[in-house]
């Protein structure tokens, strides 16, 4: 009997725990909107849309958030719908004012979701501080340096807020922004709990890969082909190259594929090598793809899509991209038409045999 008294009170125990625990992350939305609106509001949260019947221009949400990280969000209607900002949420009562404008660009109309005034977060009197610090400053040549000091504060205290995210990222948008000074911030943030978007966004612009011109040297690496035999593009030095990105699942490039089996037939005695790299993620239909369409020449995968290392040191952003290279390892053309590569071809053929 005492046992079982006695796991009746842990369970009390840990119930109640739970729920004060629950309490203490808990949101809550409470929002006016200006003018007149009629229908449902909806917000995004913890990959959840939430909705909620507007009532005499009034609305609540609420839910379970981090203790530590501050997320953003923001409010969408049942029509196309965009935000002039975003809300920052924390576990706290937090009050809203918004107006829903109707909008038109070019035939396509839409819900305009203006941000008017929130309180109630420690996010939002921090973002009220920094916007009151960079209107104070003097218009001078350390206005940059200052502006950059008061981002570095609140990125070191606040790593995990998005806000911070937020603050870097509009940063760098100014055109006089400083990378390198920016960089040294972006180390201090938390890039786990910010937006996996505005990261990568980040990262792009502070650390670009450096995109190859014509004239370049290529960048040369080395990927697998359907015997999982590493080839590597220095092997096709002394031999004029064209490299062909593609995929199983790309028309266009299927397409085109004919065309470079006459080209490679014409001029596979005259020293030009075809080297495909397939972006598809499925394997077994790369290889079909390779047996259908009869391809001989060397292919090789990445299967990262357009998120590959081999795709973004080259820049590309669609299918079929080819590029063209001499046989010293020199870009000489990024996507000629066949025509183009055959008379750049035969013009090198030529200048070989004087």
């Amino acid at each position: 009997m005492n046992l079982i008294k006695t796991i009746f009170v842990s369970l009390f125990l840990i119930v109640n725990l739970l729920s004060a625990q629950d309490e203490r992350n808990k949101f809550e939305i409470f929002g006016q909107i200006e003018g007149n609106y009629n229908g449902y509001l909806f917000f995004n949260h913890n990959n959840k849309k939430d909705s909620c019947l507007v009532v005499a221009n009034k609305f609540y949400f609420s839910g379970i958030t981090s203790e530590d990280i501050v997320y953003a969000t923001r409010f969408s209607t049942n029509r196309t719908s965009s935000m002039n900002k975003d809300v920052f949420l924390e576990n706290k009562k937090i009050y809203v004012t918004i107006e829903i404008q109707r909008k038109k660009y070019n035939k396509t109309e839409y819900d305009w979701i203006v941000l008017k005034d929130i309180t109630g977060t420690q996010t939002n009197e921090l973002e009220k501080e920094y916007l009151r610090y960079i209107e104070s400053l003097p218009r001078n040549e350390s206005w940059q340096k200052n502006k950059y000091k008061k981002i570095d504060e609140i990125v070191s205290l606040h790593p995990k807020n998005h806000f911070s995210g937020e603050l870097l990222y509009f940063a760098t948008q100014d055109s006089i922004a400083n990378f390198e000074d920016l960089k040294l911030i972006f180390h201090k943030i938390d890039t786990l709990a910010q937006n996996s978007n505005l990261i990568n966004k980040l990262k792009e612009i502070l650390y670009p890969l450096e995109k190859i011109k014509v004239g370049d040297f290529i960048t040369d690496f080395e990927l697998p082909n359907k015997n999982n035999v590493l080839i590597n593009t220095e092997s096709y030095r002394g031999n004029i190259l064209i490299i062909d990105f593609w995929a199983s699942w790309c028309a266009p490039c299927r397409k085109k594929i004919p065309q470079l089996i006459k080209l490679y037939e014409k001029f596979k005695l005259n020293n030009v090598k075809i080297l495909s790299v397939s972006l598809d993620v499925d394997r077994q239909k790369w290889l079909k793809a390779i047996q259908k369409e009869k391809i001989e020449w060397d292919n090789v995968i990445e299967n990262g899509e357009f998120d590959g290392e081999v795709v973004k040191a080259y820049g590309v952003k669609a299918i079929p991209s080819i590029f063209l290279i001499d046989n010293n390892g020199i870009l000489i053309a990024i996507d000629p038409s066949i025509q183009e590569m055959e008379n750049i071809i035969m013009e090198k053929i030529n200048k070989k045999s004087e």
